[in-house]
Protein backbone atom coordinates (compact mmCIF):
# COMPACT_ATOMS: atom_id res chain seq x y z
CA UNK A 1 0.00 0.00 0.00
CA UNK A 2 1.39 3.36 -1.04
CA UNK A 3 1.79 6.30 1.31
CA UNK A 4 -0.65 8.02 -1.04
CA UNK A 5 -3.36 5.49 -0.14
CA UNK A 6 -2.88 5.74 3.62
CA UNK A 7 -2.62 9.51 3.52
CA UNK A 8 -5.80 9.58 1.42
CA UNK A 9 -7.70 7.68 4.09
CA UNK A 10 -6.48 10.01 6.84
CA UNK A 11 -7.19 13.03 4.67
CA UNK A 12 -10.75 11.86 4.01
CA UNK A 13 -11.39 11.46 7.73
CA UNK A 14 -9.91 14.89 8.46
CA UNK A 15 -11.95 16.40 5.61
CA UNK A 16 -15.10 14.89 7.10
CA UNK A 17 -14.25 16.58 10.38
CA UNK A 18 -13.73 19.86 8.54
CA UNK A 19 -17.06 19.53 6.75
CA UNK A 20 -18.79 18.81 10.05
CA UNK A 21 -17.13 21.85 11.63
CA UNK A 22 -18.18 23.99 8.66
CA UNK A 23 -21.79 22.84 9.08
CA UNK A 24 -21.65 23.60 12.81
CA UNK A 25 -20.30 27.07 12.00
CA UNK A 26 -23.60 27.82 10.25
CA UNK A 27 -25.27 27.60 13.66
CA UNK A 28 -22.37 28.89 15.76
CA UNK A 29 -20.78 31.76 13.78
CA UNK A 30 -18.26 32.47 16.56
CA UNK A 31 -16.21 29.40 15.48
CA UNK A 32 -16.08 30.55 11.84
CA UNK A 33 -12.51 32.00 12.01
CA UNK A 34 -11.18 28.71 13.39
CA UNK A 35 -13.05 26.72 10.75
CA UNK A 36 -11.70 28.96 7.97
CA UNK A 37 -8.15 28.44 9.21
CA UNK A 38 -8.66 24.68 9.46
CA UNK A 39 -10.11 24.49 5.95
CA UNK A 40 -7.21 26.50 4.52
CA UNK A 41 -4.80 24.04 6.15
CA UNK A 42 -6.87 21.23 4.68
CA UNK A 43 -6.45 22.70 1.19
CA UNK A 44 -2.68 22.52 1.69
CA UNK A 45 -2.98 18.92 2.88
CA UNK A 46 -5.03 17.99 -0.19
CA UNK A 47 -2.48 19.72 -2.42
CA UNK A 48 0.25 17.56 -0.87
CA UNK A 49 -1.87 14.47 -1.58
CA UNK A 50 -2.23 15.52 -5.21
CA UNK A 51 1.53 16.06 -5.52
CA UNK A 52 2.14 12.57 -4.08
CA UNK A 53 -0.35 11.15 -6.57
CA UNK A 54 1.27 12.90 -9.51
CA UNK A 55 4.70 11.64 -8.47
CA UNK A 56 3.39 8.09 -8.18
CA UNK A 57 1.63 8.41 -11.55
CA UNK A 58 4.75 9.75 -13.28
CA UNK A 59 6.92 6.98 -11.82
CA UNK A 60 4.75 4.35 -13.44
CA UNK A 61 2.07 3.28 -10.96
CA UNK A 62 -1.41 3.77 -12.33
CA UNK A 63 -4.72 3.84 -10.43
CA UNK A 64 -7.15 0.96 -10.89
CA UNK A 65 -9.53 3.28 -12.71
CA UNK A 66 -8.29 6.34 -14.57
CA UNK A 67 -11.29 8.37 -13.37
CA UNK A 68 -9.37 8.42 -10.06
CA UNK A 69 -7.29 11.26 -11.51
CA UNK A 70 -10.45 13.32 -12.11
CA UNK A 71 -11.67 12.75 -8.57
CA UNK A 72 -8.26 13.70 -7.18
CA UNK A 73 -8.31 16.97 -9.09
CA UNK A 74 -11.91 17.62 -8.06
CA UNK A 75 -10.97 17.02 -4.42
CA UNK A 76 -8.31 19.70 -4.73
CA UNK A 77 -10.55 22.19 -6.55
CA UNK A 78 -13.81 21.94 -4.58
CA UNK A 79 -12.89 23.69 -1.34
CA UNK A 80 -10.78 26.57 -2.69
CA UNK A 81 -13.41 27.24 -5.35
CA UNK A 82 -16.22 27.25 -2.79
CA UNK A 83 -14.26 29.53 -0.48
CA UNK A 84 -13.36 31.92 -3.32
CA UNK A 85 -16.92 32.22 -4.60
CA UNK A 86 -18.23 32.63 -1.07
CA UNK A 87 -15.70 35.33 -0.26
CA UNK A 88 -16.94 37.41 -3.19
CA UNK A 89 -20.53 37.10 -2.00
CA UNK A 90 -19.82 37.68 1.68
CA UNK A 91 -22.11 37.23 4.66
CA UNK A 92 -24.21 34.12 5.04
CA UNK A 93 -23.61 33.09 1.43
CA UNK A 94 -19.90 32.84 2.18
CA UNK A 95 -20.58 30.28 4.88
CA UNK A 96 -22.91 28.29 2.67
CA UNK A 97 -20.38 28.13 -0.18
CA UNK A 98 -17.65 27.17 2.28
CA UNK A 99 -19.80 24.34 3.66
CA UNK A 100 -20.58 23.20 0.12
CA UNK A 101 -16.89 23.14 -0.80
CA UNK A 102 -16.02 21.23 2.37
CA UNK A 103 -18.74 18.64 1.81
CA UNK A 104 -17.78 18.21 -1.85
CA UNK A 105 -14.16 17.75 -0.81
CA UNK A 106 -15.19 14.82 1.40
CA UNK A 107 -17.38 13.29 -1.30
CA UNK A 108 -14.71 13.57 -3.99
CA UNK A 109 -12.04 12.23 -1.63
CA UNK A 110 -14.20 9.26 -0.74
CA UNK A 111 -14.92 8.60 -4.42
CA UNK A 112 -11.22 8.89 -5.26
CA UNK A 113 -10.45 6.24 -2.64
CA UNK A 114 -13.10 3.97 -4.16
CA UNK A 115 -11.63 4.26 -7.66
CA UNK A 116 -7.94 4.16 -6.74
Amino acid sequence: MFVHDRYGLVLTIVAAGGAFAAIVSLFRPQILPIVRTFLRAMVAAVALQVVLGVVIFVTGARPVQLIHCFYGAATLAALPLGMAIGKRLGGREEQIWMVGGAVLTVLFAFRAMATG
